[in-house]
Protein backbone atom coordinates (compact mmCIF):
# COMPACT_ATOMS: atom_id res chain seq x y z
CA UNK A 1 0.00 0.00 0.00
CA UNK A 2 1.56 3.29 -0.64
CA UNK A 3 2.21 5.74 1.78
CA UNK A 4 1.55 9.38 1.44
CA UNK A 5 4.88 10.13 1.00
CA UNK A 6 6.07 7.21 -1.98
CA UNK A 7 2.50 8.43 -3.57
CA UNK A 8 4.14 12.33 -3.54
CA UNK A 9 7.33 10.96 -4.91
CA UNK A 10 5.34 9.10 -7.55
CA UNK A 11 3.76 12.16 -8.71
CA UNK A 12 6.45 14.10 -8.95
CA UNK A 13 8.50 11.31 -11.01
CA UNK A 14 5.54 11.80 -13.65
CA UNK A 15 5.24 15.47 -13.07
CA UNK A 16 9.19 15.84 -14.56
CA UNK A 17 8.49 12.86 -16.87
CA UNK A 18 5.69 15.55 -18.91
CA UNK A 19 2.91 12.70 -18.09
CA UNK A 20 0.59 15.33 -16.87
CA UNK A 21 -2.74 13.82 -16.61
CA UNK A 22 -1.13 10.69 -14.59
CA UNK A 23 0.98 13.37 -12.17
CA UNK A 24 -2.24 14.68 -11.98
CA UNK A 25 -4.78 11.84 -10.18
CA UNK A 26 -1.44 10.85 -8.50
CA UNK A 27 -1.19 14.41 -6.94
CA UNK A 28 -4.99 14.17 -6.59
CA UNK A 29 -4.57 10.91 -4.20
CA UNK A 30 -1.96 12.52 -2.23
CA UNK A 31 -4.26 15.75 -1.30
CA UNK A 32 -7.02 13.13 -0.56
CA UNK A 33 -5.25 11.79 2.32
CA UNK A 34 -3.37 14.42 3.49
CA UNK A 35 -5.46 17.78 2.29
CA UNK A 36 -2.48 20.20 3.71
CA UNK A 37 0.50 18.62 1.57
CA UNK A 38 1.18 21.87 0.17
CA UNK A 39 3.89 20.97 -1.89
CA UNK A 40 1.44 18.21 -3.65
CA UNK A 41 -1.48 21.25 -3.91
CA UNK A 42 1.59 23.63 -5.58
CA UNK A 43 2.64 20.97 -7.45
CA UNK A 44 -0.83 19.87 -8.97
CA UNK A 45 -1.37 23.46 -9.41
CA UNK A 46 1.43 23.91 -11.82
CA UNK A 47 0.36 20.68 -13.63
CA UNK A 48 -3.16 21.74 -13.94
CA UNK A 49 -1.99 25.24 -15.41
CA UNK A 50 0.24 23.38 -17.50
CA UNK A 51 -2.70 21.67 -18.78
CA UNK A 52 -4.91 24.85 -19.32
CA UNK A 53 -7.38 24.27 -16.62
CA UNK A 54 -6.45 27.75 -14.79
CA UNK A 55 -9.47 27.77 -12.66
CA UNK A 56 -8.51 24.54 -11.23
CA UNK A 57 -4.98 25.67 -11.04
CA UNK A 58 -5.88 28.88 -8.90
CA UNK A 59 -8.16 26.94 -6.33
CA UNK A 60 -4.98 24.34 -6.03
CA UNK A 61 -2.65 27.32 -5.26
CA UNK A 62 -5.19 29.23 -3.20
CA UNK A 63 -5.02 25.59 -1.21
CA UNK A 64 -1.48 25.67 -0.81
CA UNK A 65 -1.34 28.90 0.44
CA UNK A 66 -4.06 28.60 3.24
CA UNK A 67 -1.54 24.98 3.95
CA UNK A 68 1.21 26.87 3.93
CA UNK A 69 1.23 30.51 4.37
CA UNK A 70 4.51 31.22 5.05
CA UNK A 71 5.53 29.46 1.72
CA UNK A 72 6.87 31.85 -1.13
CA UNK A 73 6.26 29.44 -4.03
CA UNK A 74 2.59 29.02 -3.71
CA UNK A 75 2.01 32.98 -3.43
CA UNK A 76 3.86 33.50 -6.49
CA UNK A 77 2.07 30.63 -8.14
CA UNK A 78 -1.31 32.34 -7.00
CA UNK A 79 0.10 35.46 -8.21
CA UNK A 80 0.82 34.39 -11.69
CA UNK A 81 -2.87 33.11 -12.22
CA UNK A 82 -4.26 35.86 -10.60
CA UNK A 83 -2.58 37.81 -12.98
CA UNK A 84 -3.29 36.07 -16.28
CA UNK A 85 -7.24 36.35 -15.16
CA UNK A 86 -7.06 40.06 -15.32
CA UNK A 87 -7.19 40.65 -11.25
CA UNK A 88 -4.11 42.86 -11.08
CA UNK A 89 -5.10 44.12 -7.49
CA UNK A 90 -4.77 40.86 -5.67
CA UNK A 91 -2.16 39.33 -7.80
CA UNK A 92 -0.01 42.52 -6.73
CA UNK A 93 -0.87 41.39 -3.34
CA UNK A 94 0.18 37.75 -4.02
CA UNK A 95 3.56 38.92 -5.58
CA UNK A 96 4.69 41.30 -2.90
CA UNK A 97 3.99 38.64 -0.15
CA UNK A 98 5.88 36.02 -1.87
CA UNK A 99 8.57 38.30 -2.36
CA UNK A 100 8.10 39.17 1.56
CA UNK A 101 8.93 35.78 2.35
CA UNK A 102 11.84 35.23 -0.21
CA UNK A 103 13.35 37.97 -1.05
CA UNK A 104 15.61 36.53 -3.99
CA UNK A 105 12.57 35.16 -6.14
CA UNK A 106 13.77 36.44 -9.18
CA UNK A 107 10.91 36.10 -11.75
CA UNK A 108 8.53 37.63 -9.06
CA UNK A 109 10.46 40.94 -9.29
CA UNK A 110 9.72 40.27 -13.26
CA UNK A 111 6.11 39.59 -13.34
CA UNK A 112 5.44 42.01 -11.14
CA UNK A 113 7.36 44.55 -12.48
CA UNK A 114 5.33 43.60 -16.33
CA UNK A 115 2.03 43.86 -13.70
CA UNK A 116 3.10 47.72 -12.45
CA UNK A 117 4.48 49.05 -16.12
CA UNK A 118 0.78 47.60 -17.69
CA UNK A 119 -1.20 49.92 -14.60
CA UNK A 120 1.57 52.55 -15.70
CA UNK A 121 3.68 52.49 -12.46
CA UNK A 122 6.85 52.76 -14.56
CA UNK A 123 8.84 54.11 -11.79
CA UNK A 124 7.98 51.05 -9.02
CA UNK A 125 8.39 48.74 -12.31
CA UNK A 126 11.31 49.66 -13.12
CA UNK A 127 12.82 49.90 -9.12
CA UNK A 128 11.98 45.97 -9.37
CA UNK A 129 13.92 45.19 -12.12
CA UNK A 130 16.87 46.85 -10.77
CA UNK A 131 16.74 44.34 -8.04
CA UNK A 132 16.11 41.41 -10.20
CA UNK A 133 19.21 42.73 -12.08
CA UNK A 134 21.64 42.62 -9.17
CA UNK A 135 20.12 39.36 -8.41
CA UNK A 136 21.27 37.94 -11.10
CA UNK A 137 24.09 39.91 -12.96
CA UNK A 138 24.70 37.77 -16.09
CA UNK A 139 20.67 38.04 -16.51
CA UNK A 140 19.79 40.19 -19.51
CA UNK A 141 15.55 40.40 -19.13
CA UNK A 142 15.83 42.84 -16.38
CA UNK A 143 17.55 45.25 -18.81
CA UNK A 144 15.17 44.27 -21.35
CA UNK A 145 12.52 45.00 -19.32
CA UNK A 146 13.83 48.61 -18.28
CA UNK A 147 14.36 49.06 -22.18
CA UNK A 148 10.95 48.53 -23.05
CA UNK A 149 9.75 50.79 -20.34
CA UNK A 150 12.07 53.68 -21.01
CA UNK A 151 10.94 53.21 -24.74
CA UNK A 152 7.15 53.63 -24.00
CA UNK A 153 7.93 56.92 -22.22
CA UNK A 154 9.87 58.08 -25.00
CA UNK A 155 12.85 58.31 -23.10
CA UNK A 156 14.75 56.42 -26.30
CA UNK A 157 18.86 57.02 -25.79
CA UNK A 158 17.87 55.47 -22.13
CA UNK A 159 16.07 52.56 -23.46
CA UNK A 160 18.94 51.48 -26.03
CA UNK A 161 21.06 51.85 -23.67
CA UNK A 162 19.63 49.31 -20.86
CA UNK A 163 18.49 47.20 -24.86
CA UNK A 164 22.49 47.56 -25.08
CA UNK A 165 23.22 45.98 -21.86
CA UNK A 166 20.92 43.49 -22.59
CA UNK A 167 22.60 42.32 -25.72
CA UNK A 168 25.91 42.18 -23.74
CA UNK A 169 24.71 40.26 -21.30
CA UNK A 170 22.16 37.69 -23.11
CA UNK A 171 22.74 38.14 -27.08
CA UNK A 172 19.49 36.92 -29.08
CA UNK A 173 17.46 38.01 -31.87
CA UNK A 174 14.76 39.97 -29.94
CA UNK A 175 17.25 41.86 -28.23
CA UNK A 176 18.82 42.99 -31.88
CA UNK A 177 15.51 43.70 -32.50
CA UNK A 178 14.98 45.80 -30.39
CA UNK A 179 18.13 47.65 -30.32
CA UNK A 180 17.33 48.19 -33.80
CA UNK A 181 14.09 50.07 -32.83
CA UNK A 182 15.59 52.29 -30.77
CA UNK A 183 17.95 53.10 -32.98
CA UNK A 184 15.61 53.83 -35.81
CA UNK A 185 13.46 56.09 -33.51
CA UNK A 186 16.59 58.04 -32.84
CA UNK A 187 16.73 58.22 -37.16
CA UNK A 188 20.16 55.84 -36.91
CA UNK A 189 19.05 54.39 -39.41
CA UNK A 190 22.55 52.35 -40.73
CA UNK A 191 22.96 51.30 -37.55
CA UNK A 192 19.42 50.06 -36.68
CA UNK A 193 20.02 48.62 -40.41
CA UNK A 194 22.87 46.27 -38.62
CA UNK A 195 20.94 45.62 -35.57
CA UNK A 196 17.80 44.09 -37.45
CA UNK A 197 19.98 42.30 -39.55
CA UNK A 198 21.89 40.59 -36.90
CA UNK A 199 18.08 39.76 -35.89
CA UNK A 200 17.78 38.19 -38.92
CA UNK A 201 21.21 36.36 -38.19
CA UNK A 202 19.76 34.89 -34.93
CA UNK A 203 15.86 34.30 -35.87
CA UNK A 204 15.80 34.40 -40.01
CA UNK A 205 12.22 33.57 -40.19
CA UNK A 206 11.01 36.92 -38.03
CA UNK A 207 8.60 38.41 -40.23
CA UNK A 208 9.05 42.09 -38.08
CA UNK A 209 12.51 41.61 -38.56
CA UNK A 210 12.52 41.69 -42.36
CA UNK A 211 9.92 44.00 -42.31
CA UNK A 212 11.93 46.57 -39.84
CA UNK A 213 14.84 45.74 -42.22
CA UNK A 214 13.26 46.73 -45.57
CA UNK A 215 11.66 50.00 -43.87
CA UNK A 216 15.04 51.29 -42.42
CA UNK A 217 17.00 50.51 -45.61
CA UNK A 218 13.87 52.96 -47.34
CA UNK A 219 14.62 55.47 -44.63
CA UNK A 220 18.38 55.23 -45.01
CA UNK A 221 18.68 56.14 -48.58
CA UNK A 222 19.24 52.38 -49.54
CA UNK A 223 16.37 52.21 -52.13
CA UNK A 224 17.68 49.09 -54.33
CA UNK A 225 18.93 47.06 -50.76
CA UNK A 226 15.22 47.26 -49.54
CA UNK A 227 13.57 46.09 -52.92
CA UNK A 228 16.38 43.47 -52.52
CA UNK A 229 15.41 42.52 -48.93
CA UNK A 230 11.66 42.45 -49.69
CA UNK A 231 11.94 39.83 -52.65
CA UNK A 232 14.06 37.85 -51.13
CA UNK A 233 11.51 38.06 -48.52
CA UNK A 234 9.13 36.81 -51.43
CA UNK A 235 10.95 34.20 -52.47
CA UNK A 236 11.02 33.02 -48.96
CA UNK A 237 7.46 33.37 -48.39
CA UNK A 238 5.67 34.07 -51.82
CA UNK A 239 1.93 34.78 -50.06
CA UNK A 240 3.38 37.41 -47.58
CA UNK A 241 0.99 39.96 -47.92
CA UNK A 242 3.70 42.65 -45.71
CA UNK A 243 6.13 42.22 -48.43
CA UNK A 244 3.99 42.20 -51.76
CA UNK A 245 3.00 45.94 -49.60
CA UNK A 246 5.91 47.45 -48.71
CA UNK A 247 7.06 46.23 -52.68
CA UNK A 248 4.50 48.36 -53.84
CA UNK A 249 5.14 51.17 -51.23
CA UNK A 250 8.49 51.38 -52.72
CA UNK A 251 7.39 51.48 -56.24
CA UNK A 252 8.67 48.09 -57.37
CA UNK A 253 4.89 46.43 -58.08
CA UNK A 254 1.92 48.01 -59.44
CA UNK A 255 0.07 50.15 -56.71
CA UNK A 256 -2.80 48.08 -55.27
CA UNK A 257 -6.50 49.60 -54.98
CA UNK A 258 -6.22 49.10 -50.76
CA UNK A 259 -4.38 46.99 -48.27
CA UNK A 260 -5.47 43.79 -48.70
CA UNK A 261 -7.16 42.52 -45.73
CA UNK A 262 -4.04 40.42 -44.47
CA UNK A 263 -1.48 42.87 -44.21
CA UNK A 264 -4.00 45.18 -42.49
CA UNK A 265 -4.08 42.21 -39.42
CA UNK A 266 -0.87 41.30 -39.78
CA UNK A 267 0.98 44.86 -39.26
CA UNK A 268 -1.42 45.71 -36.37
CA UNK A 269 -1.86 42.39 -34.85
CA UNK A 270 1.79 43.00 -34.10
CA UNK A 271 1.39 46.14 -32.67
CA UNK A 272 -1.43 45.84 -30.42
CA UNK A 273 -0.02 45.87 -27.48
CA UNK A 274 2.25 48.80 -28.03
CA UNK A 275 -0.10 50.97 -30.13
CA UNK A 276 -1.06 53.35 -27.48
CA UNK A 277 2.51 54.20 -26.07
CA UNK A 278 3.42 54.46 -29.42
CA UNK A 279 0.79 56.88 -30.84
CA UNK A 280 1.24 59.08 -27.63
CA UNK A 281 5.18 59.02 -28.53
CA UNK A 282 3.89 60.37 -31.80
CA UNK A 283 1.63 63.03 -30.62
CA UNK A 284 -1.70 61.09 -32.50
CA UNK A 285 -4.11 63.28 -32.36
CA UNK A 286 -6.64 61.57 -35.05
CA UNK A 287 -8.99 60.43 -31.96
CA UNK A 288 -9.63 64.44 -30.68
CA UNK A 289 -9.73 65.44 -33.99
CA UNK A 290 -13.11 63.38 -35.35
CA UNK A 291 -14.48 63.63 -32.02
CA UNK A 292 -14.35 67.29 -32.30
CA UNK A 293 -15.63 66.95 -35.81
CA UNK A 294 -18.66 64.78 -34.63
CA UNK A 295 -19.34 67.51 -32.10
CA UNK A 296 -19.23 70.21 -34.47
CA UNK A 297 -21.85 68.60 -36.61
CA UNK A 298 -24.24 67.68 -34.01
CA UNK A 299 -23.71 69.99 -31.05
CA UNK A 300 -23.92 69.19 -27.45
CA UNK A 301 -23.61 65.52 -26.60
CA UNK A 302 -26.90 63.84 -25.77
CA UNK A 303 -26.13 60.22 -26.00
CA UNK A 304 -28.63 59.50 -28.88
CA UNK A 305 -26.36 58.38 -31.68
CA UNK A 306 -25.99 55.04 -33.12
CA UNK A 307 -22.71 55.17 -33.94
CA UNK A 308 -19.55 52.84 -35.69
CA UNK A 309 -16.15 53.44 -35.12
CA UNK A 310 -14.80 51.64 -38.24
CA UNK A 311 -11.15 50.67 -37.73
CA UNK A 312 -11.13 51.69 -33.83
CA UNK A 313 -7.69 49.57 -33.22
CA UNK A 314 -7.21 49.68 -29.45
CA UNK A 315 -10.56 52.33 -28.87
CA UNK A 316 -9.05 55.29 -28.34
CA UNK A 317 -11.87 56.95 -30.12
CA UNK A 318 -13.92 55.42 -27.50
CA UNK A 319 -14.28 57.55 -24.40
CA UNK A 320 -14.35 60.61 -26.90
CA UNK A 321 -17.61 58.76 -28.91
CA UNK A 322 -19.26 57.59 -26.21
CA UNK A 323 -21.08 60.97 -24.51
CA UNK A 324 -22.78 60.63 -28.46
CA UNK A 325 -22.98 57.15 -28.39
CA UNK A 326 -26.43 55.32 -27.85
CA UNK A 327 -24.94 52.47 -28.80
CA UNK A 328 -21.13 52.63 -30.14
CA UNK A 329 -20.01 49.67 -31.98
CA UNK A 330 -15.95 48.70 -32.80
CA UNK A 331 -15.34 47.12 -35.75
CA UNK A 332 -11.84 46.40 -36.94
CA UNK A 333 -9.52 43.54 -38.70
CA UNK A 334 -6.80 43.03 -35.98
CA UNK A 335 -8.47 40.42 -33.20
CA UNK A 336 -5.09 41.70 -30.95
CA UNK A 337 -6.58 45.49 -31.57
CA UNK A 338 -10.67 44.55 -30.44
CA UNK A 339 -8.92 42.53 -27.22
CA UNK A 340 -7.22 45.94 -26.66
CA UNK A 341 -10.40 47.82 -26.86
CA UNK A 342 -12.90 45.90 -25.00
CA UNK A 343 -10.37 46.69 -22.18
CA UNK A 344 -11.76 50.13 -22.52
CA UNK A 345 -14.94 49.13 -21.69
CA UNK A 346 -16.60 52.47 -23.97
CA UNK A 347 -17.68 49.93 -26.84
CA UNK A 348 -21.39 48.09 -25.89
CA UNK A 349 -20.45 45.62 -29.14
CA UNK A 350 -17.16 44.95 -31.30
CA UNK A 351 -16.57 42.98 -34.39
CA UNK A 352 -13.79 41.55 -35.97
CA UNK A 353 -14.67 42.67 -39.73
CA UNK A 354 -13.38 44.11 -42.71
CA UNK A 355 -15.35 47.40 -42.48
CA UNK A 356 -16.43 47.78 -45.93
CA UNK A 357 -18.11 44.37 -45.76
CA UNK A 358 -19.40 45.24 -42.07
CA UNK A 359 -21.05 48.24 -43.27
CA UNK A 360 -22.54 46.61 -46.08
CA UNK A 361 -23.80 43.89 -44.15
CA UNK A 362 -25.71 46.27 -41.56
CA UNK A 363 -27.68 48.80 -43.72
CA UNK A 364 -29.38 51.69 -42.17
CA UNK A 365 -28.18 50.73 -38.89
CA UNK A 366 -26.40 53.86 -37.60
CA UNK A 367 -26.33 57.73 -37.28
CA UNK A 368 -22.74 57.86 -37.52
CA UNK A 369 -19.72 55.91 -38.75
CA UNK A 370 -16.54 57.33 -37.48
CA UNK A 371 -12.72 56.94 -39.21
CA UNK A 372 -9.90 57.49 -37.82
CA UNK A 373 -6.44 57.05 -39.31
CA UNK A 374 -8.19 53.96 -41.10
CA UNK A 375 -8.67 54.81 -44.73
CA UNK A 376 -5.53 56.03 -45.26
CA UNK A 377 -5.44 51.88 -45.81
CA UNK A 378 -7.94 52.31 -48.77
CA UNK A 379 -6.16 54.16 -52.12
CA UNK A 380 -9.47 54.05 -53.97
CA UNK A 381 -12.08 55.51 -51.44
CA UNK A 382 -14.60 55.02 -53.19
CA UNK A 383 -15.93 51.64 -52.03
CA UNK A 384 -15.52 52.88 -48.86
CA UNK A 385 -18.11 55.57 -48.99
CA UNK A 386 -20.35 53.43 -50.61
CA UNK A 387 -20.61 51.23 -47.65
CA UNK A 388 -20.72 54.19 -45.41
CA UNK A 389 -23.17 55.23 -47.61
CA UNK A 390 -25.21 51.90 -47.18
CA UNK A 391 -25.07 51.60 -43.31
CA UNK A 392 -26.21 54.89 -42.75
CA UNK A 393 -29.55 56.23 -42.26
CA UNK A 394 -30.74 59.40 -43.78
CA UNK A 395 -29.10 61.91 -42.68
CA UNK A 396 -26.30 60.25 -40.87
CA UNK A 397 -22.77 61.72 -40.33
CA UNK A 398 -19.55 60.27 -41.82
CA UNK A 399 -16.78 61.64 -40.22
CA UNK A 400 -13.34 60.78 -41.08
CA UNK A 401 -9.44 61.40 -41.23
CA UNK A 402 -6.82 60.85 -44.31
CA UNK A 403 -3.39 61.39 -45.15
CA UNK A 404 -3.04 64.72 -47.21
CA UNK A 405 -1.44 63.92 -50.75
CA UNK A 406 -0.04 67.12 -52.48
CA UNK A 407 -3.11 69.29 -54.48
CA UNK A 408 -0.81 68.30 -58.31
CA UNK A 409 -0.81 64.94 -58.69
CA UNK A 410 -2.39 61.68 -59.06
CA UNK A 411 -6.13 61.03 -56.79
CA UNK A 412 -3.41 59.27 -54.09
CA UNK A 413 -0.50 58.05 -53.41
CA UNK A 414 1.31 55.16 -51.67
CA UNK A 415 3.94 55.82 -49.54
CA UNK A 416 7.20 54.09 -48.13
CA UNK A 417 5.54 54.01 -44.70
CA UNK A 418 2.95 51.80 -46.65
CA UNK A 419 -0.09 53.64 -46.10
CA UNK A 420 -1.82 56.26 -48.71
CA UNK A 421 -2.23 59.41 -48.95
CA UNK A 422 -4.97 61.79 -50.60
CA UNK A 423 -5.80 65.05 -52.71
CA UNK A 424 -8.31 67.15 -51.20
CA UNK A 425 -10.46 67.26 -54.36
CA UNK A 426 -10.13 63.44 -54.87
CA UNK A 427 -11.48 62.96 -51.49
CA UNK A 428 -14.92 65.08 -51.73
CA UNK A 429 -15.30 64.26 -55.53
CA UNK A 430 -15.65 60.74 -54.47
CA UNK A 431 -18.29 61.53 -51.76
CA UNK A 432 -20.24 63.86 -53.87
CA UNK A 433 -20.26 60.71 -55.95
CA UNK A 434 -21.51 58.66 -53.47
CA UNK A 435 -24.18 61.13 -52.92
CA UNK A 436 -22.81 62.70 -49.19
CA UNK A 437 -22.77 66.45 -48.48
CA UNK A 438 -19.34 67.52 -47.49
CA UNK A 439 -19.93 69.73 -44.41
CA UNK A 440 -16.07 70.63 -43.78
CA UNK A 441 -13.07 69.18 -45.06
CA UNK A 442 -10.06 70.47 -42.97
CA UNK A 443 -6.38 70.69 -43.03
CA UNK A 444 -4.57 69.38 -40.43
CA UNK A 445 -1.67 67.53 -38.43
CA UNK A 446 -2.34 63.92 -37.54
CA UNK A 447 1.26 62.96 -35.26
CA UNK A 448 4.81 62.94 -36.19
CA UNK A 449 6.53 60.11 -38.06
CA UNK A 450 10.28 60.72 -37.84
CA UNK A 451 9.98 64.05 -36.16
CA UNK A 452 8.12 65.44 -38.68
CA UNK A 453 4.49 66.33 -38.94
CA UNK A 454 1.95 64.38 -40.55
CA UNK A 455 -0.37 66.66 -42.55
CA UNK A 456 -4.11 65.30 -42.76
CA UNK A 457 -7.68 65.98 -43.74
CA UNK A 458 -10.18 65.93 -41.42
CA UNK A 459 -13.67 65.41 -43.29
CA UNK A 460 -17.00 65.02 -42.00
CA UNK A 461 -19.89 64.53 -44.75
CA UNK A 462 -24.01 64.34 -44.16
CA UNK A 463 -25.55 61.42 -46.38
CA UNK A 464 -28.12 62.74 -48.82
Amino acid sequence: MHTIDSLFQQARSLHRSGDLDAAIACYRQVVEGDPTHFRALNNLGDCLDQRGHHAEAEQSFRAACAAAPGEARPHYNLARQLQRSGDTGAAEVSYRRALELDNTLFDAYLNLARLLEDSDRRGEARALLEVAAALDDKAGLPHLLRGHSFYGQGRTRDALAAYERALELAPDGPTHFHVGKALETLTQYDAACAAFSRSLEFEPGSKAARQALARTLASAGRHDEAIAALRAWLAAEPAEPLAAHMLASLGAAPTPARASDDYVAQTFDSFADSFDSTLTRLQYRAPQLVAEALGAAVGTPGGSLDIVDAGCGTGLCGPLLKPYARRLTGVDLSAGMLAQAQRRAAYDSVARAELCTYLQENPAACDAVVSADTLCYFGALEDAFAAAQRALRPHGLLVFTVERAADAGPDYVIGAHGRYAHRSVYVQRALQGQDFTVLAAGHCILRLEGGVPVDGLIVSARRG
